[in-house]
């Protein structure tokens, strides 16, 4: 790997700023018994883990001293991640909803978390497309731009649906720490 010890910081903090959801459709979802909704998420959330750490993959391995070399990597990053996003929500819907108070909520929670997540992918690969290639401080500026990158927590949307059985729900995801970590940036 052509990395060097910081390199490995731009792929930490690519991994925690393109973990996101995605703009899922509409229309009435299926209830679902919310620990079997919980337990069908979590194995959703490890499907799409091992998805997100193939879109950063590229970063990765990319030349640090190659500035196109890493433009190339965001881009493929941006892309995979984005298809990643949308097949993980696509999979929490065919999931359905969980029959619990404030389950269309939750449901809806997800899909505008995923909306800033696709916004804050996008923004990101906007403000690299914007840096020159020639710079010598290409890799410290872009190293800057993710350090920039507005982090959104799942769990705080959830929160603020404020409704005892959604706290419950998230304790339920907490006693999966593989699939908490997936979910929620805290």
């Amino acid at each position: 790997m052509l990395f060097t010890v910081r390199s490995g910081a731009f792929v930490a903090i690519a991994a925690v700023s393109a973990l996101g959801f995605a703009c899922g459709g509409g229309g009435s979802l299926e209830k679902v018994d919310a620990e079997d909704w919980v337990a069908d998420v979590c194995d959703k959330a490890i499907d799409f883990d091992e998805a997100s750490s193939d879109a950063i993959q590229p970063l990765a391995e990319a030349d640090e001293d190659d500035a196109g070399e890493l433009k190339d990597a965001i881009d493929d990053l941006v892309k995979d991640m984005t298809k990643a996003i949308d097949v993980f929500v696509e999979d929490i819907e065919d999931v359905g909803q969980p029959d619990i108070d404030g389950g269309d909520k939750v449901i809806a929670a997800i899909r505008d978390h995923a909306k800033d997540e696709k916004k804050a992918l996008k923004d990101f690969k906007a403000d690299v497309d914007k840096l020159d290639e020639d710079d010598d401080d290409f890799a410290d500026e872009l190293f800057d731009i993710l350090q920039d990158v507005e982090e959104h927590d799942l769990r705080d949307r959830l929160e603020d649906i404020d409704e005892n059985d959604v706290d419950d729900l998230i304790d339920l995801i907490d006693e999966d720490e593989d699939c908490a970590s997936v979910l929620f940036s805290s």
